[in-house]
């Protein structure tokens, strides 16, 4: 019974969440990867709204079946309680009357199981994607990170002409996949050479600083924090700005 009352309420909020997607027409920016999403996404939002812009992500991990759509309707989750979930199910329409309805939505998605990354991607468009690492952290429901890898391989093809797909140079795996993908495709690296890499990372009081090559250009940054997944995080960030800068350039 919990099963086939979970599958009918999946289904329900699949179905609202594309509608409310095809009406308010956000550009959706997909972080995806085994490590790291948190931070980018944080990263990612960060610089948008510094821009300017209306932009909302998905909070803690709802980037599953069902919280992904829970997050794009800005709902929170009922969890085990079916009381808990009636109110959910009955404002979960209102989003598609929604007046402040962000222009972009920064969504993590979830891969623990073959065949995730299709269901995500029948509920979501996205225009941008990133792929931040792929390990073996999450290998468990996979029998190899080949056939991981193909979950990846599934977003990477899924992106439009007109979109842009961020690969990690760092990682030889990710580095393929700008093979297969009919969009715009820009690399990032630390260790490895790239279209845009961070290096000369420094440690100081309240935090680090690094720089961004890209162009032979070359721009310090500071960060409040420690650890090379924030340098990641900020460089990914940064090549999100600059082609949503060149996005509206062009219109």
């Amino acid at each position: 019974m919990r099963l086939f009352l979970k599958t009918i309420l999946k289904f329900y909020l699949k179905y609202i969440t594309k509608l409310v997607l095809f009406i308010h027409r956000p550009t959706i920016i997909a972080v995806a990867g085994s490590i790291n999403k948190p931070f980018v996404k944080e990263s990612i939002k960060s610089v948008l709204e510094e821009a300017g812009l209306s932009v909302r992500a998905n909070p803690k991990n709802f980037n599953t079946d069902i919280g992904l759509p829970l997050a794009v309707l800005y709902l929170k989750s009922g969890y085990n309680s079916y009381r808990n979930w009636l109110p959910i199910i009955a404002r979960a329409p209102l989003a598609i009357f929604s007046k402040n309805f962000p222009n972009f939505l920064v969504l993590g998605l979830g891969t623990s199981d073959p065949g995730d990354m299709r269901y995500l991607l029948s509920v979501v468009k996205p225009k941008i994607a990133v792929i931040t690492d792929i390990t073996q952290r999450y290998l468990d429901s996979f029998r190899d990170m080949d056939l991981l890898i193909k979950e990846y391989e599934i977003l990477a093809r899924i992106i439009p002409k007109d979109g842009l797909l961020l690969i990690n140079n760092d990682n030889e795996r990710i580095k393929k996949l700008g093979s297969i993908s009919k969009a715009r495709v820009e690399s990032f690296a630390i260790n490895a050479e790239a279209d845009w890499r961070a290096s000369k990372s420094k440690k100081e009081a309240t935090g680090q600083s690094a720089k961004i090559k890209h162009n032979n250009i070359e721009e310090k940054f500071k960060i409040k924090r420690f650890g090379e997944h924030h340098i990641y995080a900020k460089l990914i960030s940064q090549i999100i700005l600059n082609y949503v800068r060149g996005e509206a350039i062009r219109k």
